[in-house]
């Protein structure tokens, strides 16, 4: 089956250029305009968004940011397209939320590479983050916003005493549209996230067998021994001793 594809441009050449140049590989919709185009992505909720960024009744970013705040839609990737050299915009649409850029005048193979890769690395995210299976972090394929987010708990906050306000201003972003890209690609609360990457870590210590149980869960920084058993039960389904047994 066909991937869906939803068009945003006012242009009306460029559209029908794109749609000819894409009609053989994806199911296309397509809007002439920014309103249209929200109202269609809501209503169809396509694999992927490829928008105009100048557009009557809504601009690009407004549809980037309308769809990332959307429960329905903020999964989908959006690319946007943009003139050569304008990297405030690309900026500006990256905080909105965009997921790429497509320079114009483009190639139709790297138009179809770019949008392919989106959706292969959305699948791969998928998968990975799949609540009903284990999370492992070591897999080769990671959003560097989730790569960002480790490194902090781990470098600066020493898995310790963190909050994902003090995260979030550390990533020169707001709490609650860190939330949003966390729950975009993984489905989880950032500090879901967080918890099952610390508790991923603590079932590869206690596998190495050099640490105590109390031991990791001091250097993890889990407030207390029964809250750290009971977690790790929760995501594992056996206590901490028993990975220790192994």
């Amino acid at each position: 089956m066909k991937k869906k594809l939803l068009i945003v441009e006012d242009n009306e050449k460029l559209l029908a250029t794109m749609v000819t140049l894409l009609e053989d590989h994806f199911e296309i919709v397509t809007a002439t305009n920014g309103r249209d185009g929200i109202d269609r992505a809501k209503l169809d909720v396509p694999d992927i968004i490829i928008s105009d960024i100048m557009m009557p009744e809504a601009s690009g970013y407004e549809l980037v940011d309308e769809l990332k705040q959307n429960k329905s839609t903020r999964h989908i990737p959006i690319i946007l397209l943009t003139a050569l050299g304008e990297d405030e915009r690309k900026i500006e649409g990256f905080n909105f939320g965009a997921d790429d850029y497509i320079v114009k005048p483009f190639k139709f193979d790297i138009l179809l590479s770019r949008i392919n890769n989106l959706l292969h690395s959305r699948e791969v995210l998928r998968n990975v983050y799949d609540k009903s299976a284990p999370i492992h972090h070591e897999f080769g394929v990671k959003d560097p916003l989730l790569s960002h987010m480790e490194a902090l708990l781990v470098n600066h906050f020493k898995f310790r005493n963190f909050s994902i306000p003090e995260i979030a201003e550390m990533m020169n972003m707001t709490p609650s549209k860190l939330e949003r890209e966390i729950k975009r690609l993984t489905g989880m609360t950032p500090i879901k996230y967080l918890n099952d990457f610390r508790l991923t870590k603590a079932k590869h210590m206690l596998e190495k067998g050099d640490k105590s149980i109390f031991e990791v869960s001091y250097a993890l920084g889990f407030k207390s021994m029964s809250y750290f058993g009971k977690a790790y039960k929760e995501k594992y389904g056996i206590a901490p001793s028993k990975t220790a047994e192994i």
